[in-house]
């Protein structure tokens, strides 16, 4: 299963918090095609779906998968980290 870690759930919850997010609305971790931008994954706003990946914090959803990119993703883990660009996400795939 996608291992998220604690720095990268207090990050989703910040930004769900700050961009204002209906009960209609989630935070998604997904892939092309629905991720239009610059890399192979990021965080889009979309719709939930009652087959999704939920993972919460303090237990609160914080950000869904679908079911078929966490099976791509089982031994992968998100986090939020300091990189070369600075504060970022990072897909750690083992």
């Amino acid at each position: 299963m996608l291992a998220v870690t604690n720095a990268a759930k207090r990050e989703l919850a910040r930004i769900a918090a700050q961009r204002g997010l209906s009960p209609a609305q989630c935070l998604r971790l997904t892939i092309p095609p629905k991720w239009t931008r610059e890399g192979g994954f990021g965080v889009v706003i979309d719709v939930p779906d009652p087959g999704d990946l939920v993972v919460a914090h303090e237990a609160a959803p914080v950000l869904r998968v679908e079911p078929e990119v966490a099976e791509h993703l089982s031994r992968a883990t998100l986090d939020f980290k300091e990189t070369p660009a600075g504060m970022a996400f990072a897909l750690d795939i083992y």
